[in-house]
């Protein structure tokens, strides 16, 4: 469970030096630091149900996304997510792993973000066709159709049976949202395909 600084010297108000106290529980790994202020109480957290609370507001997309759906072979090594408006990219590592956090369109960042039930808690994640969009926003941009699929398929290695279920229409939709060149190629590419 994640606590708060302000709910860990709530519950050891009692003790006559809580931060010695906070720090104590911090060494026999009874709570794990986040970050400066936030902590995990459950040792065998996934990931997952701390990445949306570690930077907010926030939801898992990008290659994370695209790995959870199946829809790339890797296995991904740091959970990515998705944010707006903090004109930068942010970096946590803790014992959870490396949570990185990357700012997309805010006209895009609301649509298609779905809920799954992790151990019990919910975490937002974004759809199949979303995390997809929202990897190809953030790359250098593609010039032409031949450079569109060799990013797809060859550097992405987008499973094509996953992509051909995908739905288009809903994805032509988003594109505009983006503001991107890849994105407006890729929607022409998207209305061929229908």
């Amino acid at each position: 469970m994640i606590e708060t600084i302000d709910n860990l010297i709530y519950k050891y108000r009692d003790y006559s030096n809580i931060y010695n106290k906070i720090s104590l529980e911090e060494k026999k790994n009874n709570i794990i630091k986040l970050k400066r202020g936030l902590y995990e109480t459950n040792i065998n957290a996934d990931p997952f149900t701390i990445a949306n609370v570690l930077y907010a507001p926030s939801y898992i997309s990008f290659e994370t996304a695209l790995a959870y759906h199946g829809m790339i072979p890797e296995r991904v090594y740091a959970i990515k997510s998705a944010t707006f408006k903090k004109n930068k990219t942010k970096e946590y590592r803790n014992k959870f792993g490396l949570f990185l956090y990357q700012d997309i369109n805010p006209n895009a960042y609301p649509y298609d973000i779905i809920q799954i039930d992790v151990f019990n808690q919910k975490v937002l994640i974004a759809s199949k066709e979303k995390a997809l969009l929202d990897m190809l926003s953030v790359v250098s941009p593609r010039n032409n159709k031949k450079e569109l699929i060799d990013l797809l398929y060859d550097d992405l290695r987008i499973n094509e049976d996953v992509f051909d279920e995908l739905d288009k229409n809903k994805m032509i939709m988003m594109c505009d949202l983006y503001s991107s060149k890849t994105l407006r190629l890729f929607k022409k590419y998207l209305k061929e395909l229908l």
